[in-house]
């Protein structure tokens, strides 16, 4: 087969011609590899030329991703016919970049260069924070079954059945308007996982790495495409398993390009996540992964100037150690606290969290159990209650309280009779300040 080069700049471009099958894969593959692990250029691999690829050909592509030195970038262009129907049906579309054509691959990366060298800007005063719930549950996911299913199905057309709804746009109505959110949909069964500050720039900020991780990294590949690379600041409460079981399966990590930094106030940050990914518990070693993975240790009490944004972090009571951080940008600030048995008798002013939580316009903060359950069955397992949610909040001054790290035997409907009741302590025992009550829930969006 004939394969050109050229040059555009300092990206290397190789044109391969026909196929590329089982016999000129064979042809193909060392100078690919050879262009690779020489030099230092960027490199695309045009297929505008090439009429058939398959899976030998597909495992060039990948060995080739797999040996280019860290921070060298490699994608294919100009995809078309069958080419583009193996690329997509093999999902190899997830895994290398893909460009329309050589010049977009080479304007996308000058911009991203170009942005990565930009200096960050300060976000005006009162500039809106978007936050979205990826996984709101504790200790384990929480999937419904069928039988959740089925009861929801049934209370809904019991309801609509007794307003007598034939319409559709009537039923749409019904649905949002009359049938409690409990019945129309779910709290989630994902372990935690929370963004906040929506991939300003192309970067994200994360809070804890449970299974939503997993669904927040297909959104940003569905949304921008395996060949933009980002940047995610994560920040771990603790490294227990629930906190950390999504990352293998976050596929950002599997991307060449993209950069992980794991920020946390644990000096055993790498160790937890080498350990999950290690033999016999997983097939796919935490070393093997293409994206360029840091580890950043923290200290309470410390301001940093991460992702755009002041981070502070306290240190919580749970065994093992569990730590809150709270985020501020222009005016704003979003604390996250979970993983925290509050034990004191007293709260008041003097408790270092009323501190911590001062004045934030959203606390998120781990209500798992009740309060009859923290002091007796659950005393010292490392979990809070709604009571003293409401009461530190209110003691702060918290603008806004969601409930999370749901308990993973409650049923949705156990979950909304908790924040029922919640918004009704607020009210009780409110003195000079309201505090706004709600219950993330995996889905859930916020602009603070």
């Amino acid at each position: 087969m004939e394969i050109g080069e050229s040059r555009i700049g300092n990206l290397l471009v190789l044109r391969p011609q026909g196929r590329l099958d089982n016999v000129t894969s064979a042809e193909f593959q060392p100078i690919l590899l050879h262009a690779v692990t020489a030099g230092a250029a960027d490199i695309v691999i045009d297929l505008s030329a090439v009429e058939y690829i398959s899976s030998a050909g597909l495992r060039v592509l990948m060995t080739a991703s797999k040996m280019k030195a860290r921070g060298r970038r490699l994608a294919v262009a100009g995809l078309h016919g069958i080419v583009r129907e193996v690329f997509s049906i093999s999902r190899f579309d997830h895994v290398i970049p893909v460009f329309g054509s050589v010049e977009e691959a080479a304007a996308e990366w000058e911009r991203d260069s170009q942005t990565a060298e930009a200096p960050e800007s300060e976000p005006a005063p009162g500039a809106p924070i978007a936050v979205r719930f990826w996984g709101t549950r504790g200790s384990l996911s929480a999937p419904l079954n069928d039988a959740a299913v089925r009861a929801k199905i049934r209370q809904a057309l019991v309801a609509a059945c007794e307003r007598g709804l034939a319409d559709p746009a009537d039923i749409d109505l019904f649905i949002e308007r009359e049938l409690p959110f409990s019945v129309r949909g779910t709290f989630g069964g994902n372990t935690s996982c929370v963004e906040i500050g929506g991939g300003t720039g192309g970067d994200y900020l994360l809070c804890d790495l449970g299974t939503g991780v997993r669904e927040f990294g297909n959104r940003v590949i569905a949304e921008h495409g395996a060949a933009r690379p980002h940047c995610f600041n994560v920040f771990l409460s603790h490294v227990h398993w629930d906190h950390i079981m999504g990352f293998p399966f976050f596929a950002p990590a599997y991307i060449p390009g993209n950069r992980i930094r794991i920020h946390g106030c644990h000096k055993s940050l790498r160790e937890a996540l080498l350990r999950q990914q290690s033999a016999p518990c997983f097939p796919v070693s935490f070393g093997s992964l293409p994206a360029t993975i840091e580890f950043i240790e923290l200290e309470p009490g410390i301001e940093y100037r991460i992702g755009g944004f002041s981070v502070n972090a306290i240190r919580q009571f749970h065994e093992g150690e569990s730590y809150g951080y709270r985020f501020s940008r222009g005016g704003k600030s979003i604390v996250y606290s979970t993983d925290c048995e509050h034990k004191t008798t007293v709260l008041d002013a003097a408790y270092p969290f009323v501190e911590f939580f001062r004045d934030a316009d959203l606390l998120i903060f781990d209500s798992m159990y009740s309060l009859a359950e923290t002091v007796s069955v659950k005393e010292d397992w490392g979990h809070s209650s709604n009571i003293v949610a409401v009461e530190l909040a209110q003691l702060a001054h918290v603008k806004q309280l969601a409930l999370f790290h749901h308990e993973p035997a409650y049923d949705d409907a156990s979950i909304e009779r908790v924040l029922r009741e919640t918004i009704r302590y607020e009210e009780i025992s409110r003195e000079d300040h309201r505090v706004e009550v709600i219950s993330a829930y995996d889905g859930l969006e916020l602009t603070v």
